[in-house]
């Protein structure tokens, strides 16, 4: 599977310290890798949602066609990896 035809979640919240970090990794590689990128608060409905779905304890935690992947701010070179499989 292409990292084109993958949707990445990343689940956040506002008082999370390192969110911005891992948020500021996926914009930047959205735009090379083409994959489907949206941010959710776990304090709204649709984050709080996902975050019960996947018992996602923690953020920023990063959800990738359904499956929670990462919890805190991976590498680029784990991102990378994990999209391009």
């Amino acid at each position: 599977m292409a990292a084109s035809d993958k949707h990445v979640i990343l689940l956040v919240s506002q008082w999370c310290a390192t969110c911005p970090d891992a948020d500021a990794l996926y914009q930047k590689l959205q735009p090379e890798l083409g994959f489907k990128y949206e941010v959710l608060d776990v304090a709204q409905p649709e984050g709080r949602a996902w975050a019960k779905k996947l018992i996602v304890r923690s953020v920023p935690s990063t959800i990738i066609n359904g499956k929670l992947t990462f919890v805190g701010v991976p590498t680029e070179e784990e991102v990378r990896k994990v999209l391009n499989s």
